[in-house]
């Protein structure tokens, strides 16, 4: 049986509540979800797995329908992320168009709204896989291959839901980097490429009110510390990957087992760089002079505001204490650290962002993002939300089955407007990134002429932003879209359900 797993374009991903322009320098990273689930699949025996990276290859719709044409596989799988929904739904019909294989759809949408995957003005899959992919997709194939799962079948019959979350990490195959184009990857961070990407464990045992992962449950399962290191070997040793980019929600929940990563690291001589997603309230000083004698080589933080009021509106359960400690604690060993900001917050004012960018100027973070809160459904911030009458309806909802690419994601506007918000966004990525002592300091850290061009690309893209006045951002990002495709998939244009 061959299978096709596709990474869809991002041509329309939706206009978020994030500055679009920086989204366009943040680099290209590999389909993780799916190249986890090509291993798992191709390690069976049974299948002949290949997988399309339109993102990396730089595939239209259309183009993407021919390969799989060519390929002429009996499956495809595709991940469905909710911003990208409408590439998914252009390459479905697309496929659709050349030839009829079974197509499967799986991603975090899934897990939330599989029922509007089957809608014809959705994406019209013809099964839905929910929640962690590898063991149930290997279990849907089977079905197919015998007979037993059928398109004619109950909506509830075609949604194959995964039984018990996968326990032993360690079990599973190293993601299938070898089927994509591993040589085309690269973070704007990184000093050297190739980059790619790594999950060291599944699940989140922290409670933030903004955040939702049905998929991968509040149970934090970590791979070994010896599976870890075998894998980041495997990818410096066989692929020539220099630089990882670890994808764990808090990638040091357990400090040992960190630990224990980087004396195996070191064991072992190996030099990749490499970089991790944690929280201030679980790193102290001998684990980060551990982590940097083991070339970790940047912490991404999740900060969220500088206000005590907004950290508990939030559920965050850190200190601003906690904070600045880290942060110096970073500077004075040598990790390099990247800061994630939200506004938009419950009870969040106009000071409160104001004391949020004096706070991002006194740890010094070596990048930082902004984003605008998107209250994401099924979260606590979601529900909140409703309940205070900010949100009408299940707006998410109305959205997967009726996909188009005016959707814009709701608000927590109960003091801040749109409009207010997102001059307010601009305005700290101004007073951050464009000042003397930045653009030195990124400057003097540049080490070869790919990364100067990954850094200038980015600086200005920042100019483009304060540039462009704000009415003109969408058109701006629209513009853009226009010249990589001949598709539009408008609201007024949509069939309604």
């Amino acid at each position: 049986m061959k299978i096709c797993f596709i990474n869809v374009p991002n041509t329309y991903e939706l206009v978020g509540n994030d500055p679009v322009i920086i989204k366009e320098q943040q680099g290209i990273y590999p389909p993780l979800g799916i190249l986890y689930m090509a291993a798992y699949l191709k390690n069976t025996g049974r299948y002949d797995v290949h997988v399309i990276d339109a993102q990396c290859e730089k595939l239209s719709h259309a183009e993407i329908g021919e390969k799989v044409k060519e390929l002429n596989p009996d499956i495809v799988g595709i991940t469905a992320m909710t911003f990208t929904l409408v590439d998914c739904k252009l390459v479905i019909q697309e496929i659709r168009k050349r030839c009829n294989p079974y197509i499967v759809v799986g991603g975090p949408h899934t897990a939330i709204y599989p029922g509007e995957t089957f809608n014809p003005n959705g994406l019209g899959a013809d099964f839905v896989v929910v929640g962690e992919g590898e063991m149930t997709m290997d279990e849907l194939c089977q079905d197919i291959a015998t007979g037993k799962a059928t398109r004619s079948a109950s909506t509830s019959l075609r949604t194959y839901r995964q039984k018990n979350f996968i326990k032993e990490l360690d079990d599973l195959p190293f993601a299938a980097r070898e089927l994509t184009h591993v040589q085309d990857y690269y973070s704007v961070l990184s000093e050297e490429t190739p980059s790619s990407t790594m999950f060291s464990s599944r699940g989140c045992p922290f409670s933030c009110s903004f955040c939702d992962r049905p998929a991968l449950g509040k149970g934090f399962r970590p791979q070994s510390a010896k599976r870890v290191v075998d894998e980041m070997e495997h990818c410096e040793k066989s692929l020539g990957i220099k630089d990882m980019f670890f994808y764990d929600d808090t990638f040091s929940v357990s400090m040992k087992r960190v630990m224990e990563v980087c004396t195996e690291y070191n064991r072992r001589g190996l030099t990749m760089k490499w970089d991790i997603r944690t929280r201030v309230n679980v790193v102290n000083e001998d684990l980060l002079k551990a982590m940097h004698k083991a070339n970790c080589t940047r912490i991404h933080f999740g900060v969220e505001s500088a206000v005590p009021r907004i950290i508990r509106e939030l559920q965050k359960g850190i200190t601003a204490e906690q904070v600045e400690k880290a942060f110096d604690l970073c500077h004075k060993i040598g990790i390099k650290t990247l800061a994630y900001f939200m506004m938009g917050n419950p009870t969040e004012t106009h000071d409160d962002v104001r004391e949020t960018l004096a706070m991002a100027r006194r740890i010094k973070p070596d990048y930082m993002q902004m984003t605008i809160l998107s209250p994401f459904p099924a979260t606590a911030i979601y529900l909140r939300a409703c309940q205070e009458g900010l949100i009408q309806g299940d707006p998410w909802r109305d959205y997967a089955g009726r996909i188009h690419d005016d959707f814009r994601p709701p608000l927590y506007d109960s003091i801040y407007s749109r409009k207010e918000l997102e001059s307010d966004l601009r305005w700290f990525y101004r007073n951050f990134y464009l000042q003397p002592r930045f653009v030195l300091d990124r400057i003097m850290e540049v080490r070869n002429p790919g990364q100067f061009k990954r850094y200038a690309n980015a600086g200005l893209s920042l100019l483009k932003m304060s540039l462009i006045p704000e009415s003109k951002m969408l058109d701006y990002w629209r513009t853009r879209r226009a010249k990589d495709s001949s598709y539009e998939v408008k609201q007024e244009t949509a069939v309604p359900v």
